[in-house]
């Protein structure tokens, strides 16, 4: 194991995965404005897409460098990364819902768990397969390539180098046509559910028809917070078409209780689960959950994992139990993903040490105060998500905790589009002070130093594009933590508040300013 104990933690966090990882050394962020090391002087609601890594997750994996370290000084790390590898394929399921007979393949990212969804089910039968993907835009952004079995980056987890576009396996790309469902219409409202599922079912009647078997995706949630197919619906056909459809959840997000993961698994459906979405922990940290009834194609030897594959993954990232049916030979270890996942388990510990029926009601106070102050600024257009119809009553993740919202500047004619947002999340993550023009208010000045981090950028339809304000599991279990110091729940949760106020006050300054500043930059 080529591996030196002397690289600090923040180093290895940006290990075992693709380009995406790197930190610009200018800046200490990546490309999504996160920092490998703690960052308390940010106010950080980025959930959606990305977040810097905690001060106790930080604290949690520095802990594991050190076990790994002393590992290696006696001679035996290859045996303590193997160990540590095992409990975090146990843990994962415990923390995000399982049932029994539950395997979990850890990723790189919920994209790479793509791949692995694909080739279990193409390993049901020999039938070509038509793999149905729900509103690509709002989930990975190269979500299709991963869904068709082809390449998406120029250099893989393992640090290999590919062709984009190019079959991992030329043999299972052979195999695989892409289907696509939208959640939004072209001016970027929510299309009904019903039309979603009618057009679900038509489709997989359809490619039956042709002699095709079928891989369904369930997106729950989207980036902007949509749920599609309806839950219920998707059980019905999966029990309508059993033995011709394969269901994979997108819960890339993970804006789900244990119990929803748990039902999903029981009506034998994958689910696709990243720790660095609502989880908090840093990016990326995936995994699919396989429950027993697809993990019995393993048993039965018919999902030899193809060589290509090998470009992504390694056999500790496996399950024990498919050793000798499903499971890579050989790869170097993948420290980052390792230490990504211990932080993420963390983050998942502490929020679940919150009772659910106290997480809704921290979650719901937030949203709501927070949503309101949204309404409240003109330049600021909230755009509809419904609440997911998914859970039992009451629980936290019926809650739409992703707040989507388009920006506009004054005597603008329309709502600013990508590369303008994508511009205005820089800014609202970096301190812009000198930029503004000598006439701004003091006022101004204290909001543009700010570091304010919040989700990327999205487009919502074919023409309309929003910035996101999440939710995330750091709001809940930082409650639990000031309690902890003495504080009451009310006092942090007030500050909080106040905190994503100073965010939307900064966003709404910069867009006072635009004109300024866009011919100033």
């Amino acid at each position: 194991m080529a591996w030196d104990p002397a690289q600090p933690s923040e180093l290895l966090l940006t290990t075992g995965g693709d380009e995406r990882l790197r930190v610009d050394p200018e800046t200490g962020l990546n490309r999504y404005g996160c920092s490998p090391r703690p960052r308390p002087w940010a106010i950080t609601f980025a959930s959606t897409t990305a977040t810097s890594v905690s001060e106790g997750a930080f604290a949690h994996v520095e802990g594991l460098r050190r076990r790994l370290n002393d590992a290696a000084k006696a001679g035996r790390l290859d045996e303590e990364y193997a160990l540590a590898m095992e409990e975090v394929r146990g843990e994962v399921p415990r923390q995000c819902g399982t049932v029994p007979g539950t395997e979990a393949i850890l990723t790189p990212s919920g994209t790479d768990a793509e791949f692995y969804a694909l080739h279990l089910a193409l390993a049901a039968d020999r039938r070509p397969l038509t793999n149905i993907v729900i509103a690509p835009g709002e989930t990975a952004s190269n979500v299709l390539q991963a869904a068709s079995g082809r390449h998406y980056n120029a250099t893989t987890a393992m640090g290999h180098h590919v062709g984009v576009d190019q079959p991992v396996d030329a043999a299972t790309a052979a195999r695989v046509e892409l289907a696509i469902l939208q959640v939004r219409d072209g001016a970027g409202d929510p299309l009904p559910m019903e039309e979603i599922n009618r057009a679900a079912e038509e489709l997989i009647e359809r490619e039956l028809a042709r002699g095709r078997r079928v891989l369904l995706h369930l997106l729950d949630t989207s980036k902007t917070g949509l749920v599609a197919p309806g839950v219920d619906f998707t059980f019905a056909l999966a029990r309508r078409f059993a033995g011709d459809l394969d269901v994979v959840v997108d819960a890339s997000q993970l804006r789900l209780s244990k119990n929803s993961v748990a039902r999903y698994l029981g009506h034998g459906f994958m689910v696709i689960i990243t720790g660095s979405k609502f989880f908090t922990g840093p990016p990326f940290a995936g995994a699919l959950l396989v429950p027993p009834a697809i993990g019995g194609r393993v048993q039965l030897g018919l999902a030899a994992l193809p060589q290509g594959y090998n470009a992504y993954t390694e056999r500790h990232c496996w399950p024990d139990a498919w050793e000798n049916w499903c499971r890579p030979m050989g790869g170097e270890a993948n420290m980052g993903l390792l230490m990504r996942w211990w932080a993420a388990l963390w983050e998942m510990a502490a929020f679940h040490a919150v009772p659910p029926a106290e997480a809704r009601r921290i979650l719901d106070r937030f949203l709501t105060a927070i949503r309101a102050e949204v309404t409240a600024k003109p330049r600021l257009g909230l755009l509809p998500c419904p609440a997911p119809e998914r859970g039992a009553a009451g629980s936290w993740d019926g809650l739409a905790t992703i707040l989507t919202f388009t920006a506009t500047p004054p005597k603008a004619k329309a709502p600013l589009g990508m590369e303008e947002l994508r511009r205005l999340h820089v800014w609202l993550n970096r301190d812009i002070s000198p930029l503004l023009p000598s006439t701004a208010r003091e006022k101004d000045r204290r909001l543009a130093a700010l570091a304010c981090h919040i989700g990327q950028p999205v487009m919502a339809g074919e023409t309309l594009s929003g910035l996101r304000l999440a939710a995330g599991a750091r709001l809940v279990s930082g409650a639990r933590q000031a309690m902890a110091r003495g504080r009451s729940v009310e006092a942090f949760l007030d500050m909080e508040i106040a905190e994503a106020k100073l965010v939307l006050a900064k966003l709404d300054m910069l867009l006072r300013h635009w004109q300024h500043l866009t011919s100033a930059a």
